[in-house]
């Protein structure tokens, strides 16, 4: 093995025994940790599915994806409503603004291609909460979705992917960011892979991984697919959002995904350089809204954090992009409760940038009371 190579082993060996050592000391906000969580896989219950444990089992008895309510198999978008009735309302409860992705697609904007044929042949059908036994890829695969609790067919959903640190797992991070509020007060539907177990930072998006990426290009081209054949998916609306490792992996996702994304929000994730040089090459496919999100120079986990920011912000700049630079001195991953509503924040974003902005942003007119005040347009 190489010198350099010998060199990132190390490091990326560091920034595992540093997060399996963080605990909970690493919260730094009210709620839970986004990079300290303990690799424990919780059980209970989402939407109106049962949640099996992270370990394989999917509580349910049976070996796969189970039948969800015929109710919930709907038709394409048509870019005309979404999520819920179509006053933006649900049982009459308070109004919900469903932002810019509730909007039309205005005349001659851009379209999303289509989601991707799902490699498996004919999807299975999916569940509410932890799914077992999907195939992606040629591999067995798990992940937790989450449905908004009055999901129905009368509106269309944005789709979030989210991608976990490297002590998590599918199901802590469901707890960690309270995914079953998120996904009601979003009324977005949220999809949380597990990982492979084949990298040692989750994800392929290590020098020493990149190569293997198509395992997880696959998990991320597979649940699209079946996803937007299951549930009236918001074309317009499909983001992803990462923390840490999952935050570098969402990064180098908007490289090579970028064509189906609206946006992508990274905490604490970046394009790193240290050891061999940029870690991947950067491509923009398309010009999309991106908030870039970590703890200033204190950001250090094993890798420099700080730096791996600072260079996705310089590879954003000049392609077209929407920027949104949130950069806090909490160190790395959830910035210091106390200033703004960060969860809040991520919700209006992703809701008011579809893909037909195309780059553009409502943000270039100001931002919202409860954005952080440490987070800018440049």
């Amino acid at each position: 093995m190489s010198t350099r190579a010998s060199s990132l082993v190390v490091a990326l060996a560091v920034v595992s025994l540093s997060s399996a050592c963080a605990g909970d000391d690493d919260e730094g906000a009210e709620g839970g940790s986004f990079t300290g969580a303990s690799a424990s896989s919780p059980s209970g219950t989402v939407g109106e599915g049962t949640l099996g444990d992270a370990d394989g089992s999917d509580g349910s008895g049976g070996d796969g994806p189970t039948t969800m309510p015929s109710s919930t198999t709907t038709t394409a978008d048509d870019g005309s409503s979404d999520g819920g009735s179509s006053d933006g309302t649900s049982g009459g409860e308070v109004p919900f603004d469903a932002g810019l992705c509730g909007e039309p697609v205005p005349g001659g904007a851009p379209v999303p291609p289509a989601p991707p044929a799902y490699s498996g042949g004919a999807c299975p059908m999916l569940q509410p909460g932890y799914n077992t036994g999907f195939m992606a890829g040629g591999l067995s695969r798990e992940f937790a979705l989450i449905v908004p609790s009055a999901v129905d067919d009368t509106g269309t959903y944005p789709l979030l992917f989210a991608w976990y640190h490297i002590s998590g797992n599918a199901m802590d991070f469901v707890n960690e960011v309270d995914a079953q509020a998120l996904a009601d007060e979003s009324r977005a539907i949220i999809v949380i892979p597990q990982d492979s177990g084949m990298f040692q930072a989750k994800w392929p998006d290590t020098p020493l991984d990149i190569g293997q990426s198509g395992v997880d290009l696959a998990m991320f081209d597979d649940l699209y697919a079946c996803i937007s054949q299951q549930y009236a998916i918001n074309q317009q609306c499909v983001s992803s959002l990462g923390v840490s490792a999952g935050g570098l992996w969402t990064s180098y996702l908007g490289t090579v995904r970028g064509q189906y994304l609206a946006s992508d929000l990274t905490i604490s994730g970046g394009h790193p350089s240290e050891i061999v040089g940029p870690w991947w090459p950067w491509n923009s496919p398309r010009p999309f809204a991106t908030l870039v999100m970590w703890g200033g120079p204190s950001d250090m986990l094993g890798i420099d954090f700080n730096a791996a920011s600072l260079n996705l912000l310089a590879d954003y700049t000049g392609s077209g992009h929407f920027i949104l630079r949130c950069e806090h001195t909490g160190g790395h991953g959830v910035p210091p409760a106390g200033d703004g509503d960060p969860l809040k924040t991520a919700i209006h974003f992703v809701r008011n940038h579809p893909f037909w902005l195309d780059g553009d942003s409502p943000l270039d007119n100001g931002l919202p009371s409860y954005y952080p005040s440490y987070c800018v347009v440049p």
